[in-house]
């Protein structure tokens, strides 16, 4: 899970004690990469190499401390040094850019902003009790606190759209959708995961599902119908295939059996079920970013990332036959099932 600068790549290897000490310490890269995120300082650096005290001047920051927050991200390759002294974009930090077409800044300022960061230092408290750290941290679970508070929210929102540019292109790239009429996504945000798939599936019509909240911020095409609700009431969509991203690890297994018997519900014979989840390995030793993923989960909101023979249970209980697991160019897979 650590990025290593190119440069860094033919160094001797290092002692265990020093892996472990680069990776206890591994919180300091990944908050600074938010920080780095939150000044969007990619975006200033996209026309060409800046000085540091240029920069600083850009973001309103202290120029020493600037640069050591460049000097640091830059030894593990999220930004690079030129000759003369200046900094620029990396292969990595192009994806910073808030103009990017697969950009990842927001979900980069969400990662490690207030939510997060205070609920993961309490993933102790989970571990030691099962409880969710979030909950503990906030008094509160998390989808209420972000209706709440609309400037969390909204960071929550963004960093959500932003995970789905890169995850819908690589979705797009290995599964057909040509032959589907209707095509709905369930919980699907603001829409960018279902526009994408429908420009490649350009007969078919689209349903976008979620909260009315979330729904009033939707800008969505002409093919696309919004339909407000909770999928924990019902799910009042019918369609040939369903998408739901990031939805049921969200959940406990209770909950995800709720969901999904909504679903099953007003899903005809044949219809799909597309979960686009990151799968976990059966095998605990590979390393994976699943496995992370599940631990954020456990902090956050109580769900978990699942195996597939996981997912086969759950579906099957609902009333759909897992058909196959779909990998992707990103780190997250396809789950595939019909409704019996």
């Amino acid at each position: 899970m650590n990025a290593v600068s190119p440069e860094l790549e033919n160094q001797p290897e290092m002692p265990p004690q020093a892996i472990l000490a680069q990776m206890s310490m591994g919180f300091i890269v990944s908050q600074s990469i938010s920080v780095a995120a939150k000044l969007y300082i990619a975006d200033h650096l996209h026309e060409g190499a800046r000085a540091v005290a240029e920069l600083a001047e850009l973001t309103g920051t202290h120029e020493p401390s600037l640069y050591r927050l460049m000097r640091a991200l830059t030894s593990v390759g999220v930004f690079k040094k030129e000759t003369d002294g200046c900094y620029s974009n990396s292969v990595l930090s192009e994806f910073l850019r808030s103009d990017h077409p697969e950009s990842f800044r927001a979900a980069s300022h969400m990662i490690c902003d207030h939510e997060h960061w205070r609920a993961h230092g309490n993933l102790l408290h989970s571990v030691r009790t099962g409880e969710i750290a979030f909950e503990h941290t906030f008094g509160m679970p998390v989808f209420p606190y972000y209706a709440a508070n609309h400037e969390a929210a909204k960071v929550f929102d963004d960093a959500m759209t932003s995970f789905s540019k890169s995850i819908a292109n690589a979705v797009v790239q290995v599964y057909d959708f040509s032959a589907a009429s209707t095509i709905a996504d369930i919980g699907g945000g603001h829409g960018l995961l279902l526009e994408t798939v429908l420009s490649a599936a350009p007969e078919a019509k689209g349903i976008l599902f979620d909260q009315p909240q979330v729904i009033e911020g939707a800008q969505v095409s002409e093919r696309v119908e919004t339909i407000s609700g909770d999928f924990f009431s019902s799910i009042p969509v019918a369609a040939d295939v369903y998408l739901l991203k990031f939805i049921i690890h969200d959940w406990n297994d209770e909950q995800s059996d709720a969901i999904l018997n909504n679903l099953a519900a007003s899903a005809r014979p044949g219809a799909k079920v597309l979960l686009v989840e990151s799968v976990v390995e059966e095998d605990d030793a590979i390393p994976s970013m699943s496995k992370v993923m599940d631990l954020n989960m456990l902090a956050m909101t109580g769900g978990k990332e699942r195996t597939a023979t996981e997912y086969d249970a759950l579906l099957k209980k609902a009333g759909f036959k897992l058909t196959r697991v779909i990998p992707t160019p990103s780190p997250m897979q396809i789950v595939e099932a019909v409704r019996i």
